[in-house]
């Protein structure tokens, strides 16, 4: 494991609380500012509203990472509640908070990817007319599978019995936000495509993002759990960043760009992220491609990463080739892949079972 200097990790175990509360206060002010810039008549406004929207979607999916990795606070309530109000704002409060957790930090734990159904089979199992109307959403950048995902997670307590506990939650959840969005369309039908436009672009940059960071196989749950070494995860996990002197753009991100070194330190904060990869990575991180040159292989494999077909990258002596590196889809800490016994296809295991595997 990395040994970090004394600075740095003292930096690291002591939180800046007012530069995470100006970033958090950014999330929250700025997603209501949006909201009303999209009903405002000028487009000037409903332009600057889709952008801010977007982007104050995309760090409140970031935070609910870091708040999962206790890095904004020492508490593990506070961060429970600090997550549950970003999970709201993005749409994924219909999943609990303490089982997408627990799925992510065994992301880390056992260096793999989980899921309880394969996404390929299941788009395998579909009549002919509705794989096709996929593909064709997926082909147009419109993000189905994920669209997809989130109602599994929306709906799953009312069709089947592994999570038939949260009906009433989920239940309370779609009335208030149906409420909320019914309200919106009431004052400014407008303003509900144009809220539309902004979250298939929030799901869209944090796909793009999660798709090329790691090349780790993905363990159907029920099988047994990989073994793998530190080596393996450094192998296999990849930093995309904007690299030279547009480096700020990162920020855009939240920093999330900078995976390898995240993965070295899981609880270094996001302000932190760059400080910690070149302090680890003093001339530069093998690992290190740049979202720039990823945009074509996101473009030229969009299909394939539908089934599931296997990425490489290649090593050689003092690089790594990308060019078939066609990375995942649908993989993401906001969003559980559960099983799927209401559709009656083969389910691994159950709720329980899951979980009692990831301990």
């Amino acid at each position: 494991m990395v040994t970090l200097s004394a600075t740095l990790t003292d930096k690291i175990n002591k939180p800046i609380h007012w530069l995470n509360g100006l970033a958090i206060a950014y999330v929250i002010v700025g997603y209501g500012l949006s909201i009303v810039c999209i009903t405002d008549t000028s487009w000037l406004a409903n332009i600057l509203g889709v952008a801010l929207l977007t982007h104050t979607l995309v760090w409140a999916g970031y935070f609910v990472h870091e708040f999962m990795h206790g890095a904004i606070y020492r508490s593990l309530q506070r961060n429970a509640v600090g997550a549950k109000i970003m999970l709201f704002l993005t749409g994924s409060c219909y999943c609990r908070y303490q089982p997408l957790a627990r799925y992510h930090l065994a992301h880390h734990k056992n260096r793999a990817d989980f899921s309880s159904f394969s996404m390929s089979d299941f788009l395998r199992s579909l009549p002919a007319w509705l794989l096709k109307t996929i593909e064709a959403l997926e082909w147009l950048y419109f993000p189905a599978i994920n669209f997809i995902l989130r109602w599994f997670c929306v709906l799953a307590p009312f069709l089947g019995d592994s999570r038939k506990s949260d009906r009433w939650r989920n239940g309370s959840l779609l009335l208030v936000r149906g409420s909320l969005f019914a309200l919106l369309a009431w004052y400014s039908p407008k303003a509900i495509l144009l809220y539309f436009v902004a979250y298939i672009s929030f799901i869209n940059i944090l796909r793009f993002m999660d798709c090329f960071q790691h090349t780790y196989s993905v363990v159907q749950l029920g099988q047994p759990m990989p073994k793998h070494s530190f080596e393996y995860e450094e192998r296999n996990t990849y930093s995309n960043t904007v690299p030279g002197r547009w480096r700020w753009l990162n920020l855009l991100f939240l920093n999330f760009g900078y995976h390898n070194a995240h993965h070295q330190v899981i609880y270094c904060p996001w302000y932190l992220l760059p400080q910690l990869d070149a302090e680890i990575y003093p001339t530069r991180c093998k690992q290190q491609v740049t979202l720039g040159s990823l945009i074509k292989n996101y473009h030229q494999f969009r299909m394939q990463r539908l089934f599931g077909e296997k990425s490489d990258v290649t090593e050689t002596d003092d690089r790594l080739d990308f060019e078939t590196f066609y990375g995942d889809i649908g993989v993401s800490f906001l969003v559980l892949r559960e099983p799927l016994d209401w559709l009656k296809l083969k389910v691994l295991q159950t709720n329980e079972e899951l979980e009692a595997n990831l301990c």
